[in-house]
Protein backbone atom coordinates (compact mmCIF):
# COMPACT_ATOMS: atom_id res chain seq x y z
CA UNK A 1 0.00 0.00 0.00
CA UNK A 2 1.37 3.45 -0.91
CA UNK A 3 2.15 6.03 1.77
CA UNK A 4 -0.57 8.53 2.63
CA UNK A 5 1.97 11.39 2.46
CA UNK A 6 5.13 11.12 0.38
CA UNK A 7 7.83 13.70 -0.42
CA UNK A 8 10.17 12.67 -3.21
CA UNK A 9 13.24 14.95 -3.29
CA UNK A 10 11.08 18.02 -2.55
CA UNK A 11 12.67 21.47 -2.82
CA UNK A 12 11.06 24.84 -2.20
CA UNK A 13 12.90 28.05 -3.03
CA UNK A 14 11.94 31.69 -2.61
CA UNK A 15 13.50 34.74 -4.19
CA UNK A 16 14.28 37.53 -1.70
CA UNK A 17 15.81 40.35 -3.72
CA UNK A 18 18.95 38.93 -5.30
CA UNK A 19 19.06 36.02 -2.85
CA UNK A 20 17.53 32.60 -3.40
CA UNK A 21 16.34 31.05 -0.13
CA UNK A 22 16.02 27.27 -0.07
CA UNK A 23 13.29 26.60 2.51
CA UNK A 24 13.08 22.88 1.72
CA UNK A 25 16.24 21.21 0.49
CA UNK A 26 15.77 17.82 -1.21
CA UNK A 27 13.39 16.39 1.42
CA UNK A 28 12.26 12.79 1.01
CA UNK A 29 9.93 11.18 3.55
CA UNK A 30 6.86 8.99 3.88
CA UNK A 31 4.02 9.10 6.41
CA UNK A 32 1.79 6.06 6.52
CA UNK A 33 -1.90 5.86 7.39
CA UNK A 34 -2.66 5.85 11.11
CA UNK A 35 0.74 7.26 12.12
CA UNK A 36 1.22 10.08 14.64
CA UNK A 37 4.22 12.08 13.40
CA UNK A 38 5.73 15.31 14.72
CA UNK A 39 7.66 17.53 12.30
CA UNK A 40 9.89 19.59 14.56
CA UNK A 41 12.39 22.40 14.05
CA UNK A 42 13.24 25.93 15.02
CA UNK A 43 12.26 29.05 13.06
CA UNK A 44 13.81 28.86 9.60
CA UNK A 45 14.20 25.06 9.71
CA UNK A 46 11.65 24.46 6.95
CA UNK A 47 8.86 22.96 9.07
CA UNK A 48 6.33 25.64 8.10
CA UNK A 49 7.21 25.13 4.44
CA UNK A 50 6.62 21.38 4.84
CA UNK A 51 3.32 22.07 6.59
CA UNK A 52 2.16 24.35 3.76
CA UNK A 53 3.07 21.73 1.16
CA UNK A 54 1.45 18.86 3.10
CA UNK A 55 -1.65 21.04 3.57
CA UNK A 56 -1.85 21.85 -0.17
CA UNK A 57 -1.40 25.54 0.66
CA UNK A 58 1.77 25.59 -1.45
CA UNK A 59 3.48 23.35 -4.02
CA UNK A 60 7.13 22.29 -4.37
CA UNK A 61 9.49 24.20 -6.65
CA UNK A 62 10.89 20.80 -7.66
CA UNK A 63 10.43 17.21 -6.60
CA UNK A 64 7.12 15.46 -6.06
CA UNK A 65 4.51 15.53 -3.29
CA UNK A 66 2.01 12.68 -3.36
CA UNK A 67 -1.07 12.88 -1.12
CA UNK A 68 -2.95 9.59 -1.05
CA UNK A 69 -1.17 8.72 -4.29
CA UNK A 70 -2.13 11.97 -6.07
CA UNK A 71 0.54 14.33 -7.39
CA UNK A 72 -0.27 17.66 -5.73
CA UNK A 73 2.23 19.59 -7.86
CA UNK A 74 0.13 18.95 -10.99
CA UNK A 75 -3.09 20.34 -9.50
CA UNK A 76 -4.60 23.73 -10.29
CA UNK A 77 -6.03 26.01 -7.57
CA UNK A 78 -9.50 24.49 -7.76
CA UNK A 79 -8.13 20.96 -7.46
CA UNK A 80 -5.91 22.01 -4.52
CA UNK A 81 -8.92 23.51 -2.77
CA UNK A 82 -10.93 20.36 -3.39
CA UNK A 83 -8.22 18.02 -2.08
CA UNK A 84 -7.75 20.21 1.02
CA UNK A 85 -11.44 19.91 1.79
CA UNK A 86 -11.59 16.18 1.05
CA UNK A 87 -8.45 14.87 2.70
CA UNK A 88 -7.18 17.39 5.26
CA UNK A 89 -8.41 18.66 8.60
CA UNK A 90 -6.55 21.69 10.00
CA UNK A 91 -5.95 22.66 13.63
CA UNK A 92 -4.30 26.08 13.99
CA UNK A 93 -2.48 27.79 16.85
CA UNK A 94 -4.95 30.71 16.86
CA UNK A 95 -8.07 28.52 16.39
CA UNK A 96 -9.31 30.61 13.38
CA UNK A 97 -12.93 30.47 14.57
CA UNK A 98 -15.48 32.93 13.16
CA UNK A 99 -16.61 35.09 16.11
CA UNK A 100 -20.14 35.82 14.84
CA UNK A 101 -21.00 32.16 14.29
CA UNK A 102 -22.10 29.66 16.92
CA UNK A 103 -19.89 26.66 17.67
CA UNK A 104 -22.19 24.48 15.59
CA UNK A 105 -21.94 26.88 12.63
CA UNK A 106 -18.15 27.09 12.96
CA UNK A 107 -17.81 23.32 12.83
CA UNK A 108 -20.16 23.16 9.83
CA UNK A 109 -17.99 25.47 7.68
CA UNK A 110 -15.90 22.75 5.90
CA UNK A 111 -19.08 20.81 5.14
CA UNK A 112 -20.64 23.89 3.53
CA UNK A 113 -17.69 24.08 1.14
CA UNK A 114 -18.21 20.38 0.41
CA UNK A 115 -21.81 21.12 -0.65
CA UNK A 116 -23.43 18.97 2.04
CA UNK A 117 -27.10 19.46 2.90
CA UNK A 118 -27.97 21.61 5.92
CA UNK A 119 -29.54 18.75 7.89
CA UNK A 120 -26.54 16.45 7.38
CA UNK A 121 -24.11 19.27 8.23
CA UNK A 122 -25.94 19.93 11.50
CA UNK A 123 -25.97 16.29 12.49
CA UNK A 124 -22.29 15.75 11.77
CA UNK A 125 -21.27 18.98 13.50
CA UNK A 126 -23.20 17.95 16.63
CA UNK A 127 -21.47 14.57 16.66
CA UNK A 128 -18.03 16.23 16.28
CA UNK A 129 -18.73 18.66 19.15
CA UNK A 130 -19.88 15.75 21.31
CA UNK A 131 -16.58 14.00 20.57
CA UNK A 132 -14.60 16.92 22.03
CA UNK A 133 -16.88 17.34 25.04
CA UNK A 134 -18.73 20.46 23.89
CA UNK A 135 -22.05 18.97 22.83
CA UNK A 136 -23.85 21.09 25.44
CA UNK A 137 -22.49 24.36 24.04
CA UNK A 138 -23.52 24.17 20.38
CA UNK A 139 -25.20 27.59 20.46
CA UNK A 140 -22.38 29.40 22.27
CA UNK A 141 -20.09 31.79 20.42
CA UNK A 142 -16.28 31.50 20.55
CA UNK A 143 -15.88 34.51 22.87
CA UNK A 144 -17.88 32.67 25.53
CA UNK A 145 -15.27 29.90 25.72
CA UNK A 146 -11.82 29.50 27.23
CA UNK A 147 -8.81 29.13 24.94
CA UNK A 148 -8.74 25.38 25.50
CA UNK A 149 -12.41 25.07 24.64
CA UNK A 150 -11.91 27.12 21.48
CA UNK A 151 -9.10 24.81 20.44
CA UNK A 152 -11.44 21.85 21.01
CA UNK A 153 -13.93 23.48 18.63
CA UNK A 154 -11.07 23.76 16.13
CA UNK A 155 -10.42 20.03 16.57
CA UNK A 156 -14.12 19.27 16.03
CA UNK A 157 -14.03 21.35 12.84
CA UNK A 158 -10.96 19.41 11.67
CA UNK A 159 -12.68 16.09 12.35
CA UNK A 160 -16.12 16.80 10.91
CA UNK A 161 -15.19 16.05 7.30
CA UNK A 162 -13.60 12.71 8.28
CA UNK A 163 -10.27 13.71 6.70
CA UNK A 164 -7.44 11.34 5.84
CA UNK A 165 -4.96 13.60 7.68
CA UNK A 166 -5.31 15.83 10.75
CA UNK A 167 -2.67 18.56 10.36
CA UNK A 168 -2.02 20.38 13.65
CA UNK A 169 0.13 23.53 13.42
CA UNK A 170 1.52 24.48 16.87
CA UNK A 171 -1.89 23.57 18.36
CA UNK A 172 -0.82 24.33 21.96
CA UNK A 173 1.08 27.55 21.20
CA UNK A 174 -1.62 29.89 22.54
CA UNK A 175 -2.49 27.75 25.57
CA UNK A 176 -1.18 27.40 29.12
CA UNK A 177 0.72 24.20 29.90
CA UNK A 178 -2.20 22.39 31.57
CA UNK A 179 -4.63 23.13 28.74
CA UNK A 180 -1.93 22.33 26.20
CA UNK A 181 -1.54 18.86 27.74
CA UNK A 182 -5.30 18.33 27.42
CA UNK A 183 -5.15 19.18 23.71
CA UNK A 184 -2.18 16.83 23.19
CA UNK A 185 -4.07 14.07 25.02
CA UNK A 186 -6.95 14.63 22.63
CA UNK A 187 -4.63 14.29 19.61
CA UNK A 188 -3.29 11.04 21.08
CA UNK A 189 -6.85 9.78 21.52
CA UNK A 190 -7.64 10.67 17.91
CA UNK A 191 -4.58 8.73 16.81
CA UNK A 192 -5.58 5.76 18.99
CA UNK A 193 -8.98 5.83 17.25
CA UNK A 194 -7.25 5.31 13.89
CA UNK A 195 -6.63 8.86 12.67
CA UNK A 196 -3.43 9.98 10.94
CA UNK A 197 -2.03 12.97 12.84
CA UNK A 198 0.79 15.25 11.67
CA UNK A 199 1.90 17.70 14.36
CA UNK A 200 4.05 20.73 13.49
CA UNK A 201 6.00 22.19 16.43
CA UNK A 202 9.22 23.87 17.52
CA UNK A 203 8.95 22.37 21.03
CA UNK A 204 10.76 19.09 21.80
CA UNK A 205 8.55 18.39 24.83
CA UNK A 206 5.51 18.46 22.54
CA UNK A 207 7.15 16.54 19.69
CA UNK A 208 7.92 13.55 21.93
CA UNK A 209 4.17 13.02 22.44
CA UNK A 210 4.08 11.63 18.89
CA UNK A 211 5.18 8.14 17.82
CA UNK A 212 7.75 9.40 15.37
CA UNK A 213 9.77 12.60 14.96
CA UNK A 214 11.00 14.14 11.71
CA UNK A 215 13.47 16.86 12.71
CA UNK A 216 14.46 19.60 10.28
CA UNK A 217 17.42 21.97 10.20
CA UNK A 218 18.14 24.43 7.39
CA UNK A 219 15.53 22.81 5.16
CA UNK A 220 16.89 19.27 5.55
CA UNK A 221 15.89 16.22 7.56
CA UNK A 222 18.48 15.52 10.26
CA UNK A 223 16.49 12.88 12.15
CA UNK A 224 13.59 10.63 11.24
CA UNK A 225 12.70 7.92 13.70
CA UNK A 226 11.25 6.83 17.03
CA UNK A 227 10.10 9.81 19.10
CA UNK A 228 11.32 8.10 22.26
CA UNK A 229 14.84 7.23 21.13
CA UNK A 230 17.58 9.25 22.93
CA UNK A 231 18.78 10.81 19.67
CA UNK A 232 15.28 12.13 18.94
CA UNK A 233 15.45 14.72 21.71
CA UNK A 234 18.52 16.63 20.51
CA UNK A 235 19.19 17.18 16.85
CA UNK A 236 22.29 15.29 15.64
CA UNK A 237 23.45 18.47 13.94
CA UNK A 238 23.24 20.49 17.13
CA UNK A 239 24.79 17.69 19.12
CA UNK A 240 27.74 17.64 16.74
CA UNK A 241 28.17 21.40 17.05
CA UNK A 242 28.02 21.19 20.84
CA UNK A 243 30.71 18.49 20.88
CA UNK A 244 33.16 20.70 19.00
CA UNK A 245 32.78 23.77 21.24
Amino acid sequence: MSALIEFQDVCKTYQMGDTTVRAADHISMQIQRNEFVAIVGQSGSGKSTCMNIIGCLDVPTSGTYLLDGRDVGKMDKDELSEVRNELLGFIFQQYNLLPKLTLLENVEVPLMYAGMSRSERRERAKVALDMVGLGDKVNHRPAQLSGGQQQRVSIARALVGEPAVILADEPTGALDSHTGREVLNMLQQLHAAGNTVVLITHDNSIAVQAQRIIRLEDGRIVYDGDAHAPEAVVSPGLAGKAATV
